[in-house]
C-alpha cells in the first residue's frame, strides 16, 4: 500500500501525510520485508522529498535505502535510487551539483535499458535532458522525445506528463512559447498531479511579467503563492516569490522587491537554482531601471559567482546575455568575448539572445560596419519584442554607444525608450533618455500626459508633474544633489522645485516635506 500511496500523496501535494509515513517505516525493519522492498520505500519517500523541495530530507532517505541494499545488493533497486539520488543532486548545493546529478542519472538510465525498468528509464532521461539543455538543445529534446515515447508504451501518464512539461520549458526558454506548458497544464489538472499544475503556474508568472503583463502576473502570482504556501510546495514557493521580486525590480520598486526577496530566502533560498534569478532578472534590473550600471554589474558579478558555486538550470539570470552587453558597454569585453558567449547553446535563448545581439550591433559599430550593426538592432529588437521593457532599455542602453560611433538612430531610439518609461513612470530612466537627447542635440517632447500620477489633493495644490517626480524622492530624504542625479536636473533646479513645494503644499519646511512624502509613499 505505501508503495502506491507515497508517491500519489506526493502528486497530490500533501506532503505532510506522506512524510509522516516516515516515522512508521522503522517497524517494518525485522518485519521479515525483503530488503528490496523496504529500499523501495525509504527511495520513494526521497521522491516525495525531494518534490517538497527538502533536500537534506531526501538525501537521508537515500542514505537510507542504500544502507538496506548493501547487504542484498539489487541493480534494478539500485537503479531507482540512483535516479531519485541524482534529483536531489540537482537541486541540492554544491558546486559539482550538474555533474554528480548527471553520473547518477546515466548509471540508472544504462541500468533501466538492462532490465527493462521504464518508469525508472523515463525519470533519468528526463534528468538528462535538463541537464544537456545548456549544451545542446537538439540532444536534450531527443532525450525527452524517447521519454515520451517510453511513456506512450507503457501507458504510464504521469511519466508522459513529466516529459510533456520538460518538452514545453525547453520550448519556452528557446522561443517564448508558452504552448507546450499550457498543454502540459491541462494534462496535469486532468491526473491531479498539484506539484506539475502550480509549476508550470510559477513559469507562467515569470513569463507574464518579462511580457510586460504585469497585472496579469500580479493577480496570478497571488493566487498561485496562496495555495504551494498552504502546501508547503518548497520549489514553487521561491519560484513564484522569485517571480514577484521581479515584477517589483520591473517597477524599479526597490522596497517590494526586498521584501519579496527576503521572504525568498525564509524558504531555503540560498543554494537554490532560482537565486541567482533572484540577483539577474530581479537586482541587477532594478539597478538599470534606477540608472545605477555599477550596481547592476555588480549584482550580475555575484551572479556568476552563484553558478559557479551551485549551477543552476534555469539560464535565465544574465550570465549568457545581459552581463555580457554591460561589460562591452563599459570596455570590458571584446568580440573573442562575444563569440565565446555565442558558441554556447545558452546564449540562443530567446531572452538571452536579444542582448546577444545587442552586443553584437555594438562591437559592429567600433568596428565600422555601421549598416550590420543597424541591421543588427534589428535582428535583436524582433527576438525582444515579446519583452518589451527589456527591448525599451536595450535601446537606451546602446544609444550612446552608437551615438559615439556614428551608426543607427539613437535618437530615435532614444525617443521611443523616453515615451515607454515615461508612460510607465521609471523616473530615472525616463530622465536618463532626455538628457541623452539633449546631448545629441535633439528636442526634447513635452508630455500632455502625466498629471493623473499626482494624487488630487496635490494637484488642487497646483503641484506639476516634475513637481511630483521631486516630491516622491523626498521621501528617501535624498539631498538636492542625490535628487539632481536621479532626475538628470541640475541641484539648483531641485531647490528651486523644493522651495515652489514647500509653499504650495504649506509644508512648514523641508522636513515636513519629507515626512509627508514618506506617508504617502506608505499609505
Amino acid at each position: 500500500m505505501l508503495e502506491n500511496l507515497l508517491p500519489a500523496l506526493a502528486e497530490a501535494g500533501d506532503f505532510a501525510r506522506a512524510l509522516d509515513l516516515a516515522e512508521d517505516l522503522h517497524v517494518l525493519d525485522g518485519s521479515g520485508l525483503s530488503p528490496v522492498r523496504l529500499a523501495t520505500l525509504h527511495t520513494r519517500l526521497a521522491k516525495v522529498a525531494h518534490t517538497a523541495g527538502r533536500w537534506s530530507d531526501g538525501n537521508r532517505q537515500i542514505a537510507r535505502a542504500r544502507e538496506v541494499l548493501a547487504a542484498t545488493p539489487d541493480e534494478s533497486a539500485a537503479a531507482a535510487v540512483d535516479v531519485t539520488a541524482a534529483y536531489l543532486a540537482l537541486d541540492t548545493p554544491g558546486s559539482d551539483r550538474t555533474q554528480h546529478a548527471e553520473k547518477l542519472a546515466r548509471s540508472a538510465a544504462d541500468t533501466a535499458e538492462r532490465h527493462g525498468l521504464p518508469v525508472v528509464a523515463c525519470q533519468a532521461r528526463e534528468l538528462l535532458a535538463t541537464v544537456a539543455r545548456e549544451r545542446d538543445p537538439e540532444e536534450s529534446a531527443a532525450m525527452l522525445g524517447q521519454a515520451l515515447a517510453t511513456a506512450e508504451r507503457h501507458r504510464l501518464p504521469l511519466q508522459r506528463m513529466y516529459a510533456a512539461t520538460r518538452l514545453g520549458g525547453n520550448d519556452w526558454l528557446a522561443d517564448g512559447d508558452t504552448s507546450g506548458l499550457l498543454a502540459a497544464r491541462e494534462e496535469a489538472l486532468r491526473l491531479g498531479s498539484v506539484n506539475i499544475v502550480h509549476t508550470v503556474d510559477g513559469i507562467l508568472v515569470l513569463d507574464a511579467v518579462l511580457s510586460g503583463r504585469y497585472d496579469a502576473a500580479r493577480s496570478a502570482a497571488a493566487e498561485c503563492l496562496a495555495v504551494v504556501r498552504r502546501l508547503r510546495l518548497a520549489p514553487a514557493v521561491r519560484y513564484v516569490l522569485m517571480s514577484q521580486a521581479v515584477l517589483a525590480a520591473h517597477h524599479a520598486d526597490r522596497a517590494a522587491m526586498e521584501r519579496s526577496l527576503a521572504d525568498f530566502a525564509e524558504w531555503d533560498g540560498a543554494g537554490s537554482q532560482e537565486e541567482p534569478l533572484g540577483r539577474g532578472l530581479a537586482r541587477a534590473f532594478c539597478a538599470l531601471l534606477e540608472e545605477d550600471r555599477g550596481l547592476a554589474r555588480e549584482e550580475l558579478r555575484q551572479v556568476l559567482a552563484l553558478e559557479a558555486g551551485n549551477p543552476s538550470t534555469y539560464h535565465l539570470s544574465g550570465t549568457h546575455g545581459l552581463v555580457l552587453l554591460l561589460d562591452v558597454l563599459a570596455g570590458d569585453a571584446d568580440r573573442a568575448r562575444h563569440e565565446e558567449i555565442t558558441a554556447t547553446a545558452v546564449a540562443r535563448m530567446r531572452w538571452n539572445r536579444q542582448f546577444v545581439l545587442l552586443t553584437d550591433a555594438v562591437l559592429l559599430g567600433r568596428e565600422g560596419a555601421g549598416d550590420r550593426a543597424a541591421a543588427a538592432v534589428e535582428s535583436a529588437l524582433a527576438v525582444a519584442e515579446a519583452y518589451p521593457l527589456a527591448q525599451h532599455l536595450g535601446l537606451r542602453l546602446i544609444a550612446d554607444a552608437a551615438h559615439q560611433d556614428g551608426w543607427g538612430d539613437p535618437v530615435g531610439w532614444l525617443r521611443r525608450a523616453e515615451h515607454y518609461f515615461h508612460e510607465r513612470d521609471v523616473q530615472a530612466v525616463t530622465g536618463a533618455c532626455r538628457a541623452g537627447l539633449r546631448r545629441l542635440g535633439a528636442s526634447v517632447h513635452q508630455h500632455r500626459t502625466g498629471t493623473s500620477g499626482i494624487p488630487d489633493r496635490l494637484r488642487a495644490q497646483g503641484v506639476t508633474v516634475r513637481e511630483f517626480e521631486v516630491f516622491r524622492l523626498l521621501a528617501e530624504r535624498l539631498s538636492n544633489k542625490d535628487i539632481a542625479d536621479r532626475l538628470f536636473i541640475s541641484p539648483r533646479t531641485a531647490e528651486k522645485h523644493i522651495a515652489s513645494l514647500v509653499t504650495k503644499t504649506g509644508a512648514a519646511n523641508r522636513a515636513d516635506l519629507c515626512a509627508r512624502s514618506a506617508a504617502l509613499r506608505d499609505a
